[in-house]
């Protein structure tokens, strides 16, 4: 009878041991400053696999084949590959991005203008999810044209508001997402981010403003990409739950908030999953905005 309970013992030794070998770990920090950042995203390229960094930088992630490739990005960072080849990582560090729009000359405008932009409304109760059948940070995307009262002056986005989904069985709490701003490249693709770092916090139900006047964002000729950023984060965690795959089998699928209110438009949406940008027909998110030159 002990050595039956020594083996027991020794069989979950082992199973834990083969769990923990499973994982990696790491540290995500300014290449310059050296300190840590927060909610990085973190995806294995080409798989379902994510993470996303803690507020201290930290991050754990289930151990990629060797030779796969991670991308690390953050919002006003340029994105970095490696290509996994050892289980302890050191420090990965990252760039703040040195693409900038032209220094314009900013002459005080001759009649002070505001564009409201308010957001559309749909017959039906929309939300976009921040959970999926794949790990790692939601980013979704909207376009906006500058406002042609101001074609031939520089235009400022002054304030924006993001509404959060309530629905059935939505969890009444805090939650922490980012507002993301991008440029537009020739190609009609996201170009580089136009804002630093601003996370929000907010609850289902609720509309989150952020003012915007202090950060002199201006507005590019050709549009602009705004939207939001869910993190799947312990902050964020909900629940876990089943998944059936087409094979049969079943996947955990934690969910995450918050659930982001959205409207039907002509337009795609800008989605960024798995480290990688898609254009997709889908509702997009609700938010007003105020531009004025």
């Amino acid at each position: 009878m002990m050595r039956y309970y020594m083996f027991i013992a020794f069989l979950i030794i082992a199973i834990s041991s083969n769990a923990q070998s499973e994982m990696i770990d790491g540290v995500v920090a300014d290449s310059v400053t050296k300190e840590p950042l927060s909610f990085v995203n973190i995806y294995v390229l080409n798989t379902s696999q994510g993470t996303t960094s803690n507020e201290n930088g930290y991050f754990q992630l289930k151990e990629p084949n060797a030779g796969q490739n991670l991308r690390f990005g953050y919002v006003g960072y340029a994105s970095k590959d490696i290509t996994y080849v050892k289980k302890q990582m050191d420090t990965i560090f990252l760039s703040q991005n040195k693409e900038q729009l032209n220094e314009v000359i900013v002459q005080a405008p001759l009649q002070h203008k505001i564009i409201k932009i308010k957001a559309s409304k749909s017959k039906d109760r929309l939300g976009i999810s921040n959970s999926g059948d794949d790990d790692g940070a939601r980013i979704f995307l909207r376009y906006f044209a500058k406002p042609s009262e101001l074609k031939d002056e520089a235009a400022y986005l002054k304030s924006a508001e993001i509404f959060l989904f309530k629905g059935i069985g939505s969890v009444k709490r805090d939650y922490i997402f980012r507002i993301r701003i991008m440029s537009l490249t020739e190609d009609a693709e996201p170009g580089y981010d136009l804002i630093d770092n601003i996370t929000l916090i907010g609850r289902p139900g609720s509309k989150v403003r952020v003012d915007l006047e202090d950060e002199r964002i201006l507005i590019p000729e050709n549009g602009f990409l705004i939207g939001v950023e869910g993190l799947q984060i312990d902050q964020n965690y909900i629940r876990t739950a089943k998944l059936l795959l087409e094979n049969g089998k079943y996947k955990d699928l934690k969910k995450y908030g918050p659930t982001f209110k959205a409207v039907e438009s002509k337009d795609p949406v800008y989605y960024l999953s798995r480290g990688e940008w898609k254009k997709m027909k889908m509702p997009v998110p609700a938010m007003n905005l105020i531009i004025t030159n």
